[in-house]
């Protein structure tokens, strides 16, 4: 396998480095890897800028230069059709923002872009068209929120290598129709954007890759070349005519049949994974008492913890307050957070103001609950007071419920191995001022 790496620093065996318009014809390799970044420094030293902010050349006074830019690309293009219509070989790009592009004056004028070397192909899937290279967009998007939708592809390794390196744009069609009926996306960011994409043309395929920062070198080189190896050596193209599946080969079916009982046992891993992890997911919640994501990751938790005890949960008119009805009681609850000391007496001033707030203009009969946690970096067994003594003293006189996060923690612990929920909701229906859960 010979593989051809334009502009892109890739170094082992099999692999040719070169320039993109001094390198020998790219259908005389396997594969082509090109990276179109440096591709405007062909004509941005030369071209000028017009007034509007775009870069031309006026043909008739540039020495021909308009006319050599318009060979060589079309030369390229004709050899990338060659290497995939005819050779059955793979066209790697780096994905990158389209940048500046060149306009020719002329009738029509013609522009020159990043992506001008890309073969001219109409893809039709059922009732989606697709027309290269127009019919696809490169949107400037830089992030680190790769995802890997394809992870089974020959490519997820190289992917999964540098996807923390983050990413510089993502591929879009023109005409909306979605990419995946052209093609297997193999990654995207959070939102949907198609970020990778291995694209069957002709007898060969383009292969779309996000210009991950350092991946570069011998082991980039190394997993892009497995890839190749792997995509290579496929017998049958990706697009196979209708025809071919009524030629079947004796034992073919049964492995059909073992592939759909492997896809409907996936099938049901997944559900089971989604269901471990809505699990865990409920015992984070919890165990978020002893170390939330601030103010609101603690009220998150109180509000997991107190529906384990089997109180009816709702959120309150802040996102620190939260409303608790059960048959013993019902509480108003405030959580309050302190990073280094005591909580104050503003976190039960607030709660007061609160409760006469309902109690005088919506006729409710609550109790308070002020949920405190201090010092949360450090371990619960090595914590300071939770409270101030003014804060203590308050609760007693207006007869709130004072509980600190690592109690209610382990109260829930107390009902998870089998404890009676119900007299811990009893005891604090009685509670005036603190309250421990009783082991």
């Amino acid at each position: 396998m010979r593989v051809l790496s334009v502009n892109w620093d890739l170094v082992g065996s099999g692999f040719v480095q070169d320039d993109f318009s001094s390198a020998d014809s790219f259908a005389s390799f396997d594969a082509v890897l090109l990276d179109p970044g440096p591709l405007p420094e062909l004509w941005l030293p030369w071209a000028e800028l017009g007034p509007d902010g775009t870069y031309w050349v006026r043909p008739g006074r540039d020495f021909g230069f308009a006319r050599a830019l318009e060979n060589l690309f079309l030369a390229r293009q004709r050899e990338v059709e060659d290497l995939l219509f005819r050779g059955g070989g793979i066209l790697g790009v780096r994905v990158r923002p389209e940048g500046e592009e060149l306009i020719i004056p002329g009738n029509p004028p013609r522009r020159l872009s990043r992506y001008a070397f890309l073969p001219r192909a109409s893809l039709v899937r059922g009732p989606h068209h697709l027309s290269l290279p127009q019919g696809l967009r490169f949107l400037p998007r830089r992030g680190k929120d790769m995802h890997i939708t394809s992870p089974l592809h020959p490519l997820a390794p190289f992917l999964q290598r540098f996807a923390a390196h983050g990413y510089e744009a993502a591929l879009t069609p023109a005409l909306g129709a979605p990419l995946a009926a052209f093609g297997e996306v193999l990654a995207q960011n959070r939102v949907g954007d198609p970020l990778a994409l291995d694209l069957p043309v002709g007898l060969g395929r383009i292969l779309f890759l996000p210009a991950l920062p350092g991946a570069e070198g011998p082991e980039a080189a190394e997993l892009l070349r497995r890839a190749l190896v792997d995509l290579l050596s496929r017998p049958l193209l990706e697009e196979a005519p209708d025809w071919l599946a009524n030629y079947r080969l004796p034992g073919q079916d049964e492995l059909l049949q073992a592939q759909e009982e492997l896809a409907r046992e996936k099938e049901r891993l997944g559900r089971r994974e989604e269901e471990l992890a809505q699990a865990q997911r409920e015992f984070d919640l919890v165990r978020a008492l002893l170390f939330p994501r601030g103010r609101v990751g603690l009220a998150e938790a109180v509000a997991a913890a107190l529906t384990k005890l089997g109180f009816a949960v709702e959120r309150g008119p802040v996102p620190v307050h939260l409303v608790a009805r059960g048959a013993e009681a019902e509480f108003l609850v405030r959580t309050a957070l302190s990073p280094f000391g005591p909580v104050g007496p503003d976190e039960h001033r607030a709660l007061l103001l609160e409760l006469d707030r309902l109690r005088n203009e919506e006729r409710k009969d609550v109790r308070g609950m002020l949920v405190c946690l201090a010092e949360p970096e450090l371990e619960p067994r090595r914590r300071g007071p939770q409270w101030e003594e003014a804060v203590e003293r308050a609760s007693r006189d207006h007869r709130f419920v004072l509980v600190s996060a690592y109690d209610l923690f382990r109260a829930v612990a107390q009902v998870l191995a089998g404890g009676d929920a119900q007299e811990i909701r009893r005891t604090l229906a009685q509670a005036e001022g603190p309250w421990k859960p009783k082991f």
